[in-house]
């Protein structure tokens, strides 16, 4: 070590700093190669009570999970002695300003309109009937106040000659996120009818939905739908629907393209704001190539909406706290009140963003004073914005039935987890935990719309999150850093921790662009102390970002697209059925019935059947004598059977003969057989004789 200081004449005040940073990056990569050894697969590593006496076998988490603690420690301490710091805070307003005096009238007439939807929203027959004038009253209210706002702040449209300068000053920028956010789409939207392969039934009931909105069969928009989710979180499936048809998943998948993307704008735009652009376009590319964030982009669920709603909160506000302006408060309010119409996850949001703001109102002083007409700004656009679905849920108390059914604390579960474990509350809450982190650098994420036996980050990525995460536990007092560990660390205790059956893929899916962050700032830490070095080393930092980048960058692609698709992990047999019959059903039309032979495995009431084929009359069958002759005759009838099923169908066929007999093979493994039918006419239908 000495001869290596000697070669490259380092100061003697910088080498213990570079000692301690290889030392940290060494034990950082042990205690991941620690974790990956492990045998987490085996039941027994999850319980609490054997991790101390195991630690010689390597079947516990405890060893890797300490030598990431020794290298955070020494990578701190590294990161000291080159004397590093975070980016400078940019400044807030803290000086009270002058406002004018509000006039009330539109404001009044705003929260008139927001109450009177909120009450005709609590009848649901009426609501239903008048569904149209519902949404147009809210429409009404929305933009009444927000034209009453904007107006008084003395808010205008930037001129050409501010575009032009801004535009010239930017453009470089500019293309560089245009260039990340083509590449997150491309990796988004490629062959997403296929990718992943093949459409939930999840998916139908959302293009369900936008059927049911499209038909003018669900006029109120805010009448509660599936999943406890009213009718606004299926209207950019009807548009997506209705501009594409639903003759397969890519309409309904578009969707979470575009949000996907968007969640990787939305990241960058805040770490810009907050960390400055390096931070922000590593932490965008981190993400942009993220399995886990690509996968459920590219599911039609609304599931991904978490983590776009959270970067756009964020933004939005930290916006307004650095500025004071009216139109981000405004539009702050806005945003945290659709919170509350998609995914339960993102109504995390709100609270983020007011951790933020609080924060700051407690460590800066004049904040308050400066910000608190924003703040009641941001509350009353937040209120306007849902306050029809408060009257809904006066009707229909299902605000927190999807927590109800999955949370952990809720019912008995807990006491069952207890029973069935033998651990202690205590005990089972803290594997909850970990199940939930450790899925981020080293378990797969079983089940839970993923099914992937990798981590969500790779390897590499793993160790700069962890490097990240200790860099951020240091910093917590900064009011960045302790908003950036709230927005991991939320969506992974109350999303999957708190709820059966962790790790809960589709729940945490919020901590994903913190995650991504935490990734960037544990790599641009590293790079920027290598940096100050007055040696060659100090242009490895560039190079060292890159490489890592895209080092991560091709193991994640391959690994999606490659190892994940031809190792079958996210195929569903029931899912498949449902998706691939789609065609043979519609050729029923109005002239004939289904008669899905599918139990215990299938449906006709699964969303995909009444997605591709809403007007095809569906009824679930089981074959006998009586059921065959109590049939209605007068259309053609398709009988369809799941593999266990056979035998039953083919019975059918000799019974009835002269029909038409369909095998079908499963698409991406041929060798297993996805569905039977049998088709006849209402002819040979009518012949049948018990």
């Amino acid at each position: 070590m000495k001869a290596f200081f000697t070669r490259f004449a380092l100061p003697p005040e910088q080498r213990g700093g570079v000692a301690l940073l290889l030392l940290a990056l060494t034990t950082a990569a042990a205690a991941q190669m620690m974790l990956l050894l492990s045998y987490f697969e085996d039941p027994a590593y999850w319980d609490m009570r054997t991790w101390l006496i195991a630690l010689g076998n390597n079947t516990t988490p405890l060893p890797g999970l300490a030598l990431y603690v020794l290298a955070g420690t020494l990578l701190i301490l590294s990161l000291r002695t080159f004397g590093w710091r975070l980016p400078a805070l940019p400044e807030m307003r803290c000086e009270a300003q002058s406002a004018p005096t509000p006039r009330f009238g539109f404001w009044l007439t705003a929260f008139g309109l927001a109450i009177l939807a909120a009450n005709y929203a609590a009848r649901p027959v009426e609501s239903q009937e008048n569904g149209y004038a519902l949404a147009l009253t809210w429409i009404l209210s929305l933009g009444l106040f927000g034209y009453s706002v904007l107006n008084q702040s003395g808010w205008q449209t930037p001129n050409r000659n501010e575009l032009r300068a801004w535009w010239k000053q930017n453009r470089l920028e500019v293309v560089a996120v245009l260039f990340l956010l083509a590449l997150a789409a491309l990796f988004r939207a490629y062959n997403v009818e296929r990718i992943p392969y093949s459409m939930v039934n999840d998916e139908g009931e959302m293009g369900k939905g936008a059927l049911c909105l499209l038909r003018g069969e669900c006029r109120n928009i805010f009448a509660i739908a599936w999943a406890s989710q009213p009718y606004v979180a299926y209207l950019p499936y009807a548009l997506s629907v209705g501009l594409f048809g639903h003759d397969a998943a890519a309409p309904v998948r578009l969707v979470s393209v575009v949000t996907g993307v968007l969640a990787v704008l939305f990241l960058y735009l805040f770490a810009r704001e907050a960390f400055g652009r390096p931070l922000a376009l590593s932490a965008g590319a981190i993400l942009a190539v993220l399995p886990y964030h690509i996968h459920f982009s590219r599911l039609g669920v609304d599931n991904i909406a978490d983590s776009l709603s959270s970067g756009l909160m964020l933004w939005l506000v930290w916006r307004a706290m650095r500025s004071g302006g009216a139109g981000w408060y405004l539009l702050a309010g806005i945003v945290s009140g659709l919170c509350f119409y998609t995914y339960p996850g993102s109504r995390l949001a709100p609270a983020l963003g007011l951790l933020m703001w609080g924060w700051a109102a407690v460590t800066r002083h004049g904040f308050l004073r400066a910000h608190w007409r924003g703040l009641a700004l941001w509350l009353a656009a937040a209120f306007l914005t849902v306050a029809p679905l408060v009257g809904t849920y006066q009707s229909n108390p299902e605000f927190n039935q999807r927590l109800e059914s999955v949370g952990l604390l809720q019912g008995n579960r807990l006491q069952e987890e207890m029973a069935y474990t033998g651990l202690s509350a205590a005990q089972v809450l803290t594997v909850q935990f970990f199940k939930s982190f450790l899925v981020f650098i080293n378990t797969g994420g079983p089940f839970q719309f993923f099914s992937s036996p990798r981590a969500y980050f790779s390897p590499i990525a793993a160790v700069f999150l962890m490097s990240g995460l200790a860099i951020a536990i240091w910093k917590f007092h900064d009011l960045r850093v302790l908003t950036l560990l709230a927005w991991f660390f939320a969506p992974l205790v109350f999303g999957s921790a708190l709820t059966v059956g962790p790790p809960s893929n589709q729940r945490m899916l919020g901590s994903a662009p913190a995650a991504a962050l935490l990734t960037a700032l544990g790599l641009l830490a590293v790079a920027q102390a290598l940096s100050v070095l007055k040696s060659f080393l100090r242009h490895l930092s560039v190079v060292l970002v890159v490489v890592v980048l895209l080092l991560d960058g091709w193991q994640n692609t391959r690994y999606y697209f490659v190892e994940y698709q031809q190792g079958h992990f996210f195929e569903d047999l029931n899912n498949e059925i449902t998706y691939e019959s789609r065609m043979l059903i519609r050729s029923l039309q109005d002239s004939g019935r289904l008669f899905l032979i599918g139990e215990p495995m299938t449906r006709v009431h699964y969303g995909n059947f009444g997605y591709f084929n809403p007007d095809v009359e569906k009824y679930d069958f089981n074959p006998s004598p009586e059921a065959l002759n109590a049939l209605p005759k007068d259309r053609d009838a398709l009988f369809l059977a799941i593999p266990s099923r056979e035998a039953e169908l083919r019975r059918i066929a000799e019974q009835i003969p002269g029909g038409a007999w369909i095998a079908e093979q499963r698409r991406n493994q041929p060798e297993y057989p996805l569905y039977f039918a049998y088709k006849v006419s209402k002819e040979q239908l009518q012949s049948y004789r018990p």
